[in-house]
Protein backbone atom coordinates (compact mmCIF):
# COMPACT_ATOMS: atom_id res chain seq x y z
CA UNK A 1 0.00 0.00 0.00
CA UNK A 2 1.27 3.41 -0.92
CA UNK A 3 1.41 5.73 1.59
CA UNK A 4 -0.74 9.26 0.86
CA UNK A 5 1.07 12.18 3.12
CA UNK A 6 -0.73 15.42 2.52
CA UNK A 7 1.28 17.44 5.49
CA UNK A 8 4.28 17.30 7.12
CA UNK A 9 5.61 18.76 10.63
CA UNK A 10 8.04 18.65 13.40
CA UNK A 11 5.18 19.32 16.23
CA UNK A 12 3.15 16.65 17.15
CA UNK A 13 0.27 19.14 18.79
CA UNK A 14 -0.16 20.48 15.40
CA UNK A 15 0.47 17.63 13.32
CA UNK A 16 -2.69 16.12 15.37
CA UNK A 17 -5.08 19.23 15.06
CA UNK A 18 -4.84 19.39 11.48
CA UNK A 19 -5.81 15.56 11.26
CA UNK A 20 -8.37 16.52 13.61
CA UNK A 21 -10.01 19.42 10.99
CA UNK A 22 -9.42 16.80 8.11
CA UNK A 23 -11.20 14.87 9.44
CA UNK A 24 -14.51 16.77 10.82
CA UNK A 25 -14.20 17.80 7.00
CA UNK A 26 -13.90 14.55 5.42
CA UNK A 27 -16.85 13.58 7.58
CA UNK A 28 -19.18 16.64 6.84
CA UNK A 29 -18.79 15.68 2.76
CA UNK A 30 -19.35 11.67 3.50
CA UNK A 31 -15.95 10.98 2.25
CA UNK A 32 -14.78 7.10 3.30
CA UNK A 33 -11.14 8.38 4.36
CA UNK A 34 -9.27 9.74 7.29
CA UNK A 35 -6.61 11.58 8.44
CA UNK A 36 -4.07 9.40 10.49
CA UNK A 37 -0.94 11.24 11.89
CA UNK A 38 2.52 8.86 12.25
CA UNK A 39 6.09 9.67 12.72
CA UNK A 40 8.44 10.58 9.52
CA UNK A 41 12.19 10.13 9.17
CA UNK A 42 14.34 12.90 8.75
CA UNK A 43 14.92 11.88 5.25
CA UNK A 44 11.79 11.97 3.68
CA UNK A 45 10.84 15.15 5.55
CA UNK A 46 14.08 16.87 3.81
CA UNK A 47 13.01 15.45 0.38
CA UNK A 48 10.16 17.56 0.90
CA UNK A 49 11.94 20.91 2.01
CA UNK A 50 13.78 23.41 0.20
CA UNK A 51 17.54 23.53 0.72
CA UNK A 52 18.84 25.62 3.23
CA UNK A 53 16.25 24.60 5.71
CA UNK A 54 17.24 22.91 9.45
CA UNK A 55 15.55 19.62 9.25
CA UNK A 56 14.32 19.02 13.14
CA UNK A 57 14.98 15.15 13.98
CA UNK A 58 11.31 13.62 14.74
CA UNK A 59 8.91 14.98 12.22
CA UNK A 60 4.97 13.75 12.16
CA UNK A 61 3.47 13.16 9.02
CA UNK A 62 -0.64 13.29 7.94
CA UNK A 63 -1.26 10.60 5.58
CA UNK A 64 -4.71 9.28 4.24
CA UNK A 65 -6.16 6.29 4.49
CA UNK A 66 -9.54 4.79 3.73
CA UNK A 67 -11.98 4.23 5.92
CA UNK A 68 -12.69 0.22 6.24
Amino acid sequence: MVKRYVRVTSNRKEAFREAKAINVSLKNRNIKREAIVCPVSQSYAGKLMREGYPIPKRNYGIRMRNKR
